[in-house]
């Protein structure tokens, strides 16, 4: 008989969850210190071109005790990267079609993974494990909730209810749907479409939900950050370009630039208000 072939995680196409030493691809080495880990995830590389290259190689997530390592291929060569939980500033998780990235900021730390949304439900097992590390249990907040802006729509209603754990709360929401302009220029009509922007506070995270990429409208997906509490610095509404911002301070030098429109400026200031006293 021939002997197996050594294991080449590279050509694995699949995300999967890990659970113990055991499961993880043998060429990613695990060193001992981190063999004992939480729960861990394997992300495949992308998907090679005509030429059979890759955008970006198989990484290995866990989680141990209070950190996230994220291990690259051993192909690499490259370091891995450790995010302290503690550390945590914010994370953002986005899915276009079949687009899709995760990415961990803080002090010290901002690290982007890009991987086939075909393997999402792995990712979203993952996420919300390391959402209870670094966040802790959700308990209800008991008072009532406040909503501004124009109610939500199944698109934005949706992101939200797969987004929030079990017994997270809304305590305030500020939603400023997508939006239709038409023109006429030329006499050819046009049509264009402007994000819309969904921002919650609950009683551990803020959330921003939007389906803008690169500040273009996204009819078929959406980004998600959130900011665990304690690192949200400041909430303001300030001038922008002939326009306004709700710009949301993080702890370091961290933003959210959230466009909105002027006729939203009375419910995004209202809010901005909300959260400054619920933070008191």
């Amino acid at each position: 008989m021939e002997p197996w072939a050594a294991v080449d995680s590279r050509q694995y196409i699949v995300a999967f969850e890990l659970h113990s030493p055991r499961g993880c691809p043998p060429d990613f080495h695990l060193p001992p210190s981190l063999s004992g880990f939480d729960t861990g995830l394997f992300l495949p590389r992308d998907d090679p071109d005509w030429f059979g290259r890759c955008s970006y190689p198989p990484r290995i997530l866990l989680l141990k005790g209070s950190v996230l390592y994220i291990l690259p291929h051993p192909s690499t060569h490259g370091p891995a990267c450790e995010c302290p939980i503690e550390k945590l500033v914010s994370v953002e998780s986005g899915q276009m079609l079949l687009k899709g990235w995760l990415r961990f900021t803080g002090a010290g730390f901002d690290c982007t993974l890009p991987y086939n949304t075909r393997g999402f439900p792995c990712v979203f097992s993952f996420m919300r494990r390391l959402r209870d590390k670094a966040l802790g249990g959700a308990a209800p907040n008991g008072a009532p909730e406040v909503r501004l802006g124009a109610g939500l729509d199944i698109k934005f209603a949706n992101a939200l209810t797969r987004e929030l754990d079990s017994g997270e709360q809304v305590a305030a929401q500020f939603f400023q749907p997508p939006k239709e302009l038409k023109s006429n220029r030329w006499l050819i009509p046009r049509r264009h479409w402007l994000p819309g922007d969904l921002v919650v506070v609950t009683g551990r995270r803020l959330l921003w939900i939007s389906d803008r990429e690169r500040g273009s409208y996204s009819r078929y997906g959406s980004v998600t950050s959130y900011a665990p509490l304690g690192a949200v610095r400041a909430l303001e509404l300030i001038p922008d370009r002939g326009g306004l911002t709700l710009d949301v301070a993080l702890r370091g030098e961290s933003h959210w630039q959230i466009p909105i429109r002027p006729e939203n400026r009375r419910d995004a200031d209202d809010f901005a208000a909300v959260v400054g006293r619920s933070r008191n």
